[in-house]
């Protein structure tokens, strides 16, 4: 899976600014780095965007024990008197992690000015999958600061990592803030980027660590800060649905996904091929079993010469054979006025009684719906149904509609 990173301009961007940006991977932490308008920027799976360090202040507060919307309101409440604008206008982040003393690290930008970065990358059919700070404070006591400076010769900048926040200055600026003859500890960490680094080890008296500077955006994207919470968070609605379309686009068509493409290719064509043989055969089942029918059929009625619905023909073969024997059936007219006789509640009477084959029609039985009830159980129970009608009651063989 592939992911670009780029670097934020401070200024709200236009179709032809051009970002700073890598291209990693997994396997290859670095594929490319470079600048390039929007329309020529590498494709990848996510995007990641990075705000340079001038553009966010670092506050530690003492959080109460709310969520939600009422922490972005404590936090406003909070924050107040140590933020130059109105809270209400700041994007607010707090730090993955609490500080060593239970305090909570708080990241302050603009939040009309990111709003209008995740939009405009939104319009584009490119949204981000996170926003990250381009440095973050060390979070956590113990280790020496951490150093960085970048930049051109012409506009070289250091920035200093500490626990509880970081300084952002011009290199120039150096001896003003570490002193004409820095004391650095043996655990203190100086970085340089190459274009800079001969300035560097002048500004500051001592050797540094030359690093591309690439390998900045990708430590930038490595780090575990969200900066777009609370009304920027990017796990709202609309913003899932396009992470669900990313990891369906990167499912489909990323070459790191493409063995378990051909797996779930090869199992659906399994699947496919042992449906239609199973189907194969219950159909070959189903053909026997017609064909077995057929021949019961043509072999105990040697008339019948034509084969439409074998087991109604021979139902009706086996009907005309028990008439012509004078047996009785249990749709006929006496079977059904005895098994109604046995079951009416004593002292009841018909006024007309009609006959259908399989049917038996009753007027004039005037029966309580309890009564009616118990009736039509008891001649449920011998392979009759009753139905009423009005004030008749229709009587049928349980096997005829």
């Amino acid at each position: 899976m592939t992911t670009l990173i780029l670097v934020l301009p401070l200024v709200r961007p236009t179709a032809g600014t051009e970002f700073e940006h890598v291209v990693s991977t997994p396997r290859d932490a670095l594929q490319t780095h470079g600048t390039a308008a929007l329309a020529l920027l590498p494709r990848a799976d996510t995007l990641v965007l990075v705000v340079p360090a001038t553009a966010l202040s670092w506050h530690s507060v003492r959080l109460p024990p709310v969520s939600g919307a009422r922490l972005r309101a404590a936090l406003d409440g909070l924050l107040e008197e140590q933020l130059l604008d109105e809270p209400a206008q700041l994007g607010l982040a707090l730090a993955p992690a609490r500080l060593p003393n239970g305090d909570a690290l708080v990241a302050a930008y603009d939040k009309a000015w990111l709003r209008a970065m995740l939009t405009f990358f939104e319009q584009a059919d490119r949204p981000a999958s996170r926003v990250v700070p381009e440095f973050a404070p060390l979070g956590h006591e113990g280790a020496g600061a951490r150093w960085h400076v970048g930049g051109s010769a012409q506009d070289a900048r250091l920035v200093m990592m500490q626990p509880q926040g970081l300084v952002c200055v011009p290199l120039a600026s150096a001896p003003a803030l570490l002193g004409a003859k820095p004391a650095w500890r043996v655990d203190d960490r100086v970085v340089a980027e190459p274009a800079v680094a001969e300035l560097a080890e002048l500004a500051l008296g001592t050797a540094v660590l030359v690093q591309p500077a690439a390998q900045r955006l990708c430590d930038a994207a490595q780090g575990a800060w969200e900066l777009a919470q609370f009304d920027l968070a990017l796990s709202g609605g609309g913003h899932m649905a396009r992470r669900w379309r990313q990891w369906l686009a990167l499912v489909l068509h990323a070459p790191s996904w493409r063995g378990a493409r051909w797996g779930v290719l090869a199992l659906l064509l399994a699947h496919l091929v042992g449906l239609n043989a199973w189907a194969w055969k219950l159909d070959a089942r189903v053909r026997d079993q017609q064909q077995q029918v057929r021949s019961t059929l043509t072999q105990a009625f040697p008339e019948i010469r034509t084969v439409v619905d074998a087991p109604l023909q021979m139902q009706r073969q086996f009907d005309l054979l028990r008439r012509s024997g004078g047996a009785l059936a249990s749709d006929d007219m006496e079977p059904m006025l005895a098994a109604l006789g046995a079951a009416l509640p004593a002292g009841s009477h018909a006024t007309g009684i009609d006959f259908a084959p399989g049917q038996l029609t009753l007027q004039g039985l005037d029966l309580a719906d309890s009564a009616q009830a118990a009736l039509r159980d008891s001649l449920g129970a011998q392979g009759y149904r009753l139905q009423a009608q009005g004030d008749r009651l229709v009587m049928r063989a349980g096997d005829r509609p």
